[in-house]
C-alpha cells in the first residue's frame, strides 16, 4: 500500500484530468477536495473517486468546462443550473452564493440541478463555518429507478445513500462537523473495501436474495445486494430520515427523484445557510459552543475508548497526521492509477 504526500498526489490527479480535457483551474480544485477527503479520512470520498469520474468524463456525463447558471433567484433564495461541470465545481460556487446571500438576508438556500456527484458534503459546509455561518447541505441522486440501499423491510433497492452534513464554528481550530448518510454506510466505503479486500461490519449490507453478508463484491453482484438504511434494528428511522432528504435534494431542487428516469448519474443538491450574528452575538455563541464539547467531553470513556471526542475532531485530528504522514492509497487503486497515467503520458512520480 503506497503512502504519498497529498501535493505530489494532486500533481498527478490534475495532470490525468487536464489530459481529458479539463481546465486546470478546475482540474486542480476537483483534485484537491479529494484530497481533502483523504486527509480527513474519508478515503470513499477520497482519490478512489477519480477512476470514477474518469469513466463519468469519457461518458460525456461530465462537461469540464460548462458554466454554471442561474435559473432562479430571490433574495435569499437560488437554483442554479450546473450545466453537467465539475460537480466539485458547481457546489462551490453555490455555497458561496448561498453564503453571500446569508450575508444580506440572515438566511439562504441554494439548489443545484444538472450536476454531477458534488464529493464529500463535509467540504461545503465547512465553508460556511469559515465565515461563522452555520451550513447544511442534502443530496440525493437519480437513477432510474433503482438504488442501493434497501427500504425498511425491503430486498431491492430503491434509494441512494442520501447524505446530510451540518457545520458551525466551535471557536476552536476545527468545526462541529456532521456529514452522515442515511444508509448504514456510505457505498464509497463500500467500495473502499472492494478495493482493499476486506470484509465489512456486520449488518452494513445484504445480497441479491435479502441475506446478511459482509463480501463487499455480494453488493455489487451481479445480480446486485443492497446497502441497509441507518440505524440497525431501528433502521426505519434511517429509511424516514432518507425520504426526507430525498424531498428537500431532489424534489424541492427540482433535480428529481431517485425513481424517475434519468439519463445521466448526477446530485440534486440544497444547501441553506444561517448567519449566526443575525440572531445571536457571535461571541457568545462560540463561548457556549465551547462550554458544551467541554461538558460533552468530560463524559468518562467507555472501556476500549481512550476519549470521547465531538463530532467534528475526529477528522482534524485525522488531517494533522496523514498531513505529516502522507496519504496511503489500496494497491489496487494505485495500479488503476498508473495504468490510466501511462495511456495519457501522464508522469506518476509527480515531479
Amino acid at each position: 500500500m503506497p503512502t504519498m504526500k497529498p501535493e505530489q498526489l494532486k500533481q498527478i490527479g490534475a495532470a490525468l484530468l487536464n489530459a481529458l480535457g479539463s481546465p486546470p483551474e478546475r482540474s486542480a480544485w476537483v483534485v484537491e477536495t479529494l484530497l481533502r477527503a483523504n486527509l480527513a479520512g474519508h478515503d470513499s470520498h477520497g482519490m478512489m473517486r477519480l477512476l470514477q469520474y474518469v469513466d463519468f468524463l469519457r461518458a460525456g456525463h461530465i462537461k469540464p468546462a460548462a458554466d454554471v447558471l442561474t435559473l432562479r433567484e430571490r433574495a435569499s433564495i437560488a437554483v442554479l443550473d450546473a450545466g453537467r461541470t465539475w460537480g466539485q465545481v458547481a457546489a462551490r460556487a453555490g455555497m458561496e452564493r448561498a453564503i453571500e446571500m446569508a450575508a444580506s438576508a440572515g438566511v439562504s438556500m441554494v439548489a443545484l440541478v444538472n450536476c454531477p456527484h458534488i464529493g464529500r458534503l463535509g467540504e461545503y459546509v465547512v465553508m460556511a463555518a469559515e465565515r461563522d455561518m452555520i451550513g447544511l447541505a442534502y443530496v440525493n441522486s437519480q437513477t432510474g429507478g433503482d438504488g442501493s440501499v434497501v427500504p425498511w423491510g425491503g430486498v431491492d433497492g430503491r434509494f441512494t445513500p442520501t447524505p446530510l452534513a451540518f457545520a458551525a464554528p466551535s471557536g476552536y481550530d476545527w468545526p462541529v462537523l456532521v456529514d452522515i448518510t442515511a444508509s448504514v454506510m456510505p457505498e464509497g466505503k463500500v467500495r473502499d473495501h472492494l478495493f482493499r479486500g476486506a470484509q465489512l461490519p456486520e449488518n452494513v449490507i445484504i445480497d441479491a436474495d435479502g441475506n446478511p453478508t459482509r463480501d463487499a463484491a455480494d453488493f455489487y453482484g451481479p445480480p446486485a445486494g443492497g446497502l441497509l438504511p441507518l440505524g440497525g434494528p431501528a433502521g426505519h428511522k434511517g429509511y424516514a430520515l432518507g425520504v426526507m432528504i430525498e424531498m428537500l435534494a431532489g424534489g424541492l431542487s427540482g433535480a428529481g427523484y431517485v425513481s424517475e428516469s434519468a439519463v445521466t448519474h448526477g446530485n440534486g443538491v440544497l444547501f441553506q445557510v444561517m448567519d449566526i450574528a443575525a440572531m445571536q452575538d457571535l461571541a457568545d455563541f462560540k463561548q457556549r459552543t465551547r462550554a458544551l464539547i467541554a461538558h460533552v467531553k468530560s463524559a468518562r470513556p467507555r472501556a476500549g475508548v481512550d476519549e470521547v471526542l465531538f463530532p467534528g475532531e475526529p477528522e482534524y485530528r485525522m488531517t494533522l497526521r496523514r498531513q505529516r504522514e502522507g496519504i496511503s492509497l489500496p494497491e489496487s487503486l494505485w495500479t488503476a492509477i498508473c495504468d490510466l497515467a501511462a495511456e495519457l503520458g501522464v508522469d506518476t512520480s509527480g515531479g
